[in-house]
């Protein structure tokens, strides 16, 4: 599980993502909060596209639904922070905690994007901005 915070959203580290994994995963799961705009028929070929399952989260119920629902392929969240300041605390503890039994207990890989500030994901991440790129892999 990496949880990591960019200044606004970068298709580059989705795509680095998605390198790093779908070979080895039949699909692979980004799901991606409001303010957060992309036509992935445009960015990526119509085979690839069909792996990915794209699905918006519309509120933080909806996400922990997901993650307690989908199954172990790799997941991808970016959510910008501007959206999660509406999140009640004990909901963002529950995904967290959702998110690392999913990580550390199924083996699912699972990126956290936090996009602008960390505000509510900042105990998470030590108040640090993290560059373009996926931290830690390569």
């Amino acid at each position: 599980m990496r949880i990591f915070r960019t200044a606004e959203f970068s298709i580059s580290n989705f795509e680095e993502f998605l390198n790093l994994f779908i070979e080895d995963f039949q699909n692979v799961h980004f799901l991606m909060s409001d303010g957060i705009m992309l036509d992935f028929r445009k960015i990526f070929p119509e085979a690839m596209l069909q792996r990915i399952m794209v699905q918006r989260i519309l509120t933080c119920y909806q996400l922990q639904k997901i993650l307690m629902d989908s199954g172990e392929n790799p997941h991808y969240i970016s959510a910008t922070s501007s959206v999660m300041e509406s999140w009640p605390s004990r909901i963002i503890e529950s995904i967290h905690d959702i998110m690392k039994i999913k990580a550390y207990y199924r083996g699912t890989v699972i990126f956290f994007n936090v996009v602008g500030n960390g505000g509510v994901f900042e105990k998470y991440l030590g108040r640090r901005i993290l560059p373009a790129g996926i931290p830690g892999w390569r």
